[in-house]
Order: structure tokens, then C-alpha cells, then sequence
């Protein structure tokens, strides 16, 4: 912890990484997200839509 404070008071505009995963480039391009967000998301989305309904009932 005193490593990771020594840039924080040292450094003029120094601050602690971000360690959360939407903060990392390389995850966000790879589609990876935070967790708490892809369920947010996913509660978010209808699993069925009336219409696919009666185009599977159609089949």
C-alpha cells in the first residue's frame, strides 16, 4: 500500500490505478464487462418478444 501511495502524494496529478475491470482498455475491447453491469443489462432485456413467440408458434 505505501508503494502504490508513494505516486498518489509524489507525483503532481498522481491518483491509484483503476482496478475495476470496465477500467481496463484491453478487457472493454475484448467485450468483457463488470459483472454487476452485464446482469443489469441482461435483466434489462425480454428473454421472448411477442412477435418471436408467434413466429416460433407459426413453425
Amino acid at each position: 500500500m505505501l508503494l502504490l501511495g508513494i505516486k498518489v502524494f509524489f507525483v503532481k496529478g498522481g491518483r491509484f490505478p483503476n482496478m475495476h475491470v470496465s477500467g481496463n482498455k484491453a478487457l472493454r475491447d475484448k467485450g468483457i464487462g463488470c459483472v454487476q453491469s452485464q446482469d443489469r443489462e441482461a435483466q434489462r432485456k425480454r428473454p421472448f418478444s411477442i412477435d418471436d413467440v408467434e413466429a416460433a408458434l407459426r413453425k
